[in-house]
């Protein structure tokens, strides 16, 4: 090696290497500085991120989970037994808790469970009740002609209620040797047994029925006191009928009947003095709020939980002390709703986390580009200095460990800094992999500044742009994107073929991958074909008077500054923008269309008998248009077509269903051709038919039908299976009956409020469901999940917008250096002020152009590719995917922001390139 290139040679004198690297800092430190300012956004970016999606899928997952009630949501056992006495005595004739071995049992099942499911179950409460009810006469004053008494057995009673009068109820005597057994299969008459047996009921029950303390209420119980729910809204009352009030059944011909709980003893687990058949039940709660503080994995307990309910579970052994001779094991038969909102939440999160995969991807890539831009124009204006130290006796190895170790000053503290900041402002328990990402991030400085000493001699070279190029590194690398992209495209699109559905939680890589592959497909094929188009604009100003639009073509060909990393920018931030507002636009529309088509219209009422008087009150409802009834005929018919011959189930609808259902683009309606007056009845079938359109014969109607069209399902009405709809004048006109309707679907005025039609409604039919479309909308709205969707779609856009400005400031500042020496011969020579900065923009305008019109392109065809693969269900609710919606307004004002942004990032860079000092550029110093 040459003195030039000695090691030894730069020891002992002049600067080390910390002392030259702050002395290069110090005299240019703002592109360093700013350097280090977008490390620590994105190391913020990459911490934040996802822990923001944890906490959105943990509120929405707590959102789900509270919605359901507390008989859905806990996991409850139940099964029967005989309690043969209600005292439990030990073999000292000591009186035991007869509850003890059941807790201990209920808790040893809950241990045994793995977390995080173990923390998310409550701790076990449970109850008993008599499997026959008994029946007594109130007192005449009463009006209630029949009181029906569920007898319970709660070991925490008296933790839940308070006493409003008389006593709490004595456990009573041990049963008699050789009482009599029940026979097999029916539970105890307790009408034979010799005591009463006292019990308490709730106070408003017992003033209803006229019952005062002391009273014989029947079957041998006694009335010993009143109690009052300490809170009546505790979830677990679900569990208890009539725990709160009093249950009313009315009967048309009697009057109305009383539906009682009564109590007995906490030490008592339900007999009646004599052996009693009892069910038990056992539920452990499941809280809301510890699916938010505990960063739940859904998938991870729904499958714990699957195992917990397919598992068998010995609460108590046979033999305990606490059972009787005739108990055996008591082994509960657990279940719970809580599995099917674990799938939905399941599908929900990895839609989610896959789209804001595929949307993070983009401000990540153009973040990646701007950093590897600006180490490049930190070597570059570090050139002189650079060149010196080298001539001087340094290696390019030492160059490169020297710029490499002030990446790491830079990096490190700022992706660092960026960490804490995250977790500052998202708190909660951290992951290992965060820290490997910060480090990932904290490194990248050091490897772009390291890479950016490609040349050891740093000597400036021309960089034309070919469409044949003269790497051939670069052509495997091109091949080999474009054969990814292709493979992960027809992967992802050919899933469902291959039954490959992505039903778990967590980023679906395929679904991730495959846009960003595309992405950097796209940008491949484009600037491999972009010099071409180039060249021949350049040939063709060739031949024109004009200078500006020649030379700034001809040096956009010859001596791209910054290479093909700026179209990447362009590229990757038209595309993420084009993504995010289609697939929000996708899914907002896609909820609306799954709401219309479960409600079935505006408002809906199910619930009363929708007879001719019912139709005209809400007629009557300021705001209604219309209403229609949907009625289930009750029976199955035969419905032939041809050779094809299926038994359905018929639904029969009211005139003017037209009026009523949502238009066709936001869910399935009948063809025009179902509301014809003459000719045939016209069927609509449904579901599993199989049927196709034509005249046939349905059951044993006189008339002829013909089927007119297929849905997959009836808006606003469950109809699983095979069935048929016809309408409501066509059926009775031909002969046939029509049944009462329990569904009516209410068209309202454009502009009514909805949510005020359906309040007064309620208001004028009592009893019933009535939902309406606009509250499962603005639940759709509000909903986390939504919102941080939302958020992140506009945030990314913003953040990929910001970093494509700087990226092309950062590629003007790169070439500011040979742009300014040319600039300055050709202003001394008469070059206008005007052509210097028309120059500067021709010079970044067709690869610029180019690249916008790229990523247009991809940002359409991506949200093609996702709604083909991406389970999109869990998002907006429906039954099917949604299919891809583009709003051309939309589309069209985000084209326009991105373009007025590229037209900002050149006017910028077009008044910093005029900005000119003619004396200083043609000054001859040392590094001339």
């Amino acid at each position: 090696m040459s003195g030039r290139h000695s090691e030894r040679a730069t020891r002992g004198r002049g600067y080390g290497a910390a002392g030259l690297a702050w002395r290069q800092f110090a005299s240019d430190p703002w592109v360093s500085a700013a350097l280090a300012l977008l490390v620590g956004l994105v190391s913020l970016l990459v911490t934040a991120v996802p822990r923001a999606l944890e906490d959105v899928q943990a509120r929405q997952l707590a959102q789900d989970v509270s919605s359901m009630s507390a008989l859905q949501r806990d996991v409850t056992g139940t099964w029967g037994t005989t309690v043969e006495s209600p005292v439990v005595l030990d073999a000292s004739g000591q009186q035991l808790d007869p509850w003890q071995a059941f807790r201990e049992g209920a808790e040893q099942v809950r241990l045994s469970q793995p977390e995080p499911l173990r923390s998310l179950l409550g701790q076990a409460q449970m109850h008993t009740y008599l499997t026959r009810d008994i029946d007594t006469v109130p007192p005449i004053e009463s009006t209630y002609y029949q009181a029906t008494i569920t007898v319970h057995a709660d070991p925490d009673l008296q933790e839940h209620v308070e006493l409003v009068e008389g006593a709490w109820p004595e456990p009573g005597q041990p049963a008699a040797t050789g009482a009599p057994r029940p026979v097999a299969g029916e539970p105890s008459d307790p009408s034979t047994t010799d005591r009463p047996v006292e019990v308490v009921v709730l106070d408003s029950a017992a003033e209803e029925l006229h019952w005062e303390v002391g009273d014989e209420i029947g079957g041998g119980l006694v009335l010993v006191g009143t109690y009052r729910p300490v809170d009546p809204e505790d979830p677990r009352w679900q569990h208890v009928v009539n725990g709160t009030r009093m249950g009313i059944l009315a009967d048309p011909n009697r009057g109305e009947a009383g539906q009682v709980t009564a109590y007995v003893s906490p030490l008592n687990r339900g007999s009646l003095g004599q052996p009693t058949s009892v069910r038990t039940e056992l539920w452990f709660p499941v809280d809301p709020a510890r699916v938010t503080t505990g960063r739940v994995d859904t998938v991870q307990v729904r499958q714990q939980l699957t195992r917990m309910l397919a598992q068998q579970h010995v609460v108590v052994p046979a033999g305990d002390p606490s059972l009787g001779t005739l108990e055996g094991p008591q082994v509960p038969s657990f279940s719970t709703s809580l599995t099917g909102a674990l799938d939905q939440v399941a599908r929900q999160q990895r839609a989610t986390a896959s789209l804001l995969a595929v949307v993070a991807a983009g401000p990540l890539g153009v973040a990646a580009a701007v950093t590897a831009l600006g180490a490049r124009l930190v070597v570059q204006r570090r050139r002189p200095a650079l060149a010196m130290t080298l001539a001087r006796g340094a290696s390019p190895t030492q160059l490169r460990r020297l710029v490499a170790a002030e990446g790491l000053a830079l990096g490190v503290p700022a992706a660092l800094l960026g960490h804490l900041a995250a977790r500052l402002l998202l708190p909660g328990p951290g992951r290992w992999w965060e820290w490997a990402l910060t480090l990932a991030v904290a490194v990248v400085p050091a490897a772009a500044l390291a890479a950016s000493l490609d040349d050891a001699s740093l000597l400036q070279t021309r960089s034309d742009l070919s469409a044949r190029g003269r790497s051939r590194w670069r052509w495997v690398v091109e091949v080999a994107v474009l054969a990814l992209a292709g493979l992960a495209t027809w992967r992802l699109l050919d899933r469902e073929t291959r039954g490959d559905d992505a039903t778990e939680s967590g980023i679906d890589l395929l679904a991730a991958a495959a846009p960003v592959l595309l992405a950097l497909a796209a940008c491949v094929v484009a600037l491999r074909l972009y010099p071409l188009p180039l060249a021949a604009l350049t040939r063709v100003l060739r031949r024109r008077p004009g200078l500006t639009p020649f030379l700034g073509a001809a040096r956009a060909l010859r001596d791209p500054a910054g290479g093909l990393v700026p179209a990447l920018s362009v590229v990757l931030g038209t595309s993420i923008a084009l993504v995010s507002a289609v697939l929000l636009t996708t899914v907002t529309q896609g909820a609306e269309t799954a709401a219309w088509q479960g409600n079935g219209a505006a408002v809906r009422v199910t619930g009363p008998i929708v007879d001719e008087a019912f139709v005209e009150q809400v007629s009557a409802v300021d705001g209604v248009t219309a209403v229609a009834g949907v009625r289930d005929l009750g029976s199955r018919l035969d419905l032939t077509v041809g050779p094809t011959h299926e038994t359905l189930r018929l639904l029969i609808v009211d005139d003017g269903l037209d009026l009523v259902t949502a238009p066709p683009s936001l869910a399935e309606a009948p063809p025009a051709a179902f509301y014809a007056e003459g000719g045939p009845v016209p069927l609509v079938t449904g579901g599993d038919v199989t049927v196709t359109p034509g005249r046939g014969t349905l059951g044993t109607l006189r008339e002829p039908v013909v089927v007119v069209g297929h849905l997959d399902e009836l808006p606003g009405q469950p109809t699983p299976g095979s069935w048929a709809i016809v309408e409501r004048s066509r059926w009775e006109a031909a002969g046939k009956s029509t049944p009462a309707a329990r569904t009516a679907l209410v068209g309202v005025a454009a502009d009514a409020d909805p949510e005020q039609v359906a309040e007064d409604i309620r208001g004028l039919i009592g009893a019933g469901v009535v939902t309406t479309v606009q509250r499962e909308l603005d639940e759709f709205t509000s909903a986390p999940v939504t919102t941080g969707l939302t958020r992140a779609f506009v945030g990314a856009a913003a953040v990929s917008g910001v970093l494509t400005v700087l990226a092309i400031v950062v590629v003007q500042l790169m070439g500011a250096a040979a742009r300014t020496r040319l600039l300055a011969v050709l202003r001394t020579l008469g070059l206008a002020p005007r052509q210097t900065r028309a120059l500067t923009a021709w010079e970044l305008g067709p690869l610029l152009v180019t690249s916008l019109l790229v990523g247009a392109v991809l940002g359409l065809a991506v949200p093609w590719v996702l709604v083909r693969a991406v389970d999109l269900r869990g998002l907006t609710g429906g039954r099917t995917q949604p299919a891809l919606a583009i709003d051309l307004p939309t589309v069209g004002g985000v084209l326009l922001a991105v373009l007025l942004t590229v037209l900002l990032a050149i006017t910028v860079s077009a008044w910093l390139a005029g900005r000119t000092n003619l004396a200083q550029s043609l000054r001859v110093g040392e590094e001339r």
